[in-house]
Parts: C-alpha cells; sequence; structure tokens
C-alpha cells in the first residue's frame, strides 16, 4: 500500500511526524504545543496533532507574515547582525557573520 495514502487519510498524526512534515526539529513541535500555538490532543498516555491544526498554525504564519512584510521586490535589507524570523509569538534568531578588521567573524561568538 503507498504510504502517502495512509498519511494522507489521517486525521491526527505523532509529534514527530508533525516535526517531519514542517520540516522542524521534535522538540520545536513540544514547545509549540506547550504554547497553544499549535493545537493536540491526548488520548491515553499518547499527544496526538489533528492535521488540520498543522495547516491552521502555517496558514497563521503566512497571514503575520504578509502583515508585517509587504512581498519582497528582490532587494534586501540587513542592517544589524541578527535578523529575526517572526512567527506568532515564537521567534528565531539568525546570526549572520559580521566584517571584523577584514575578517569574517564566526557565526557562533562563543565557538573558537
Amino acid at each position: 500500500m503507498n504510504e502517502s495514502f495512509i498519511t494522507d487519510d489521517l486525521l491526527l498524526v505523532t509529534p514527530e511526524e508533525a516535526a517531519r512534515r514542517l520540516s522542524v526539529g521534535r522538540t520545536t513541535i513540544y514547545e509549540l504545543m506547550a504554547s497553544g500555538e499549535l493545537q493536540s490532543v491526548n488520548i491515553g498516555r499518547c499527544r496526538r496533532v489533528p492535521v488540520s491544526s498543522l495547516s491552521s498554525f502555517v496558514n497563521r504564519l503566512i497571514g503575520d507574515v504578509d502583515a508585517v512584510q509587504p512581498h519582497s521586490t528582490g532587494e534586501t535589507s540587513n542592517s544589524g547582525r541578527r535578523s529575526r524570523i517572526r512567527g506568532r509569538g515564537a521567534s528565531c534568531t539568525a546570526i549572520t557573520p559580521a566584517r571584523v578588521g577584514g575578517v569574517v567573524a564566526p557565526r557562533n561568538p562563543r565557538v573558537r
């Protein structure tokens, strides 16, 4: 039987499957569930994520990005060392390399 056929018919998925579908880590899924940004249900001792809540979560992220950033014209501006990607309450910070005396500094200043 085709695996995609089976997974497309599921109403609930495991946190690991939800992480795979969103291309994020399992820990991120648990953080999203704990913050209430991603709905989940308990069935006995098992935690499951409704597939519909994955779609709703992504649609909210897309809506937040459209509200904050109009569609770009191809130009990018990165005036600082840190750039933030904002979701609904959660954020990821990416540190971009900075030139110090003609040498590119490491991404993580603690790493030597």
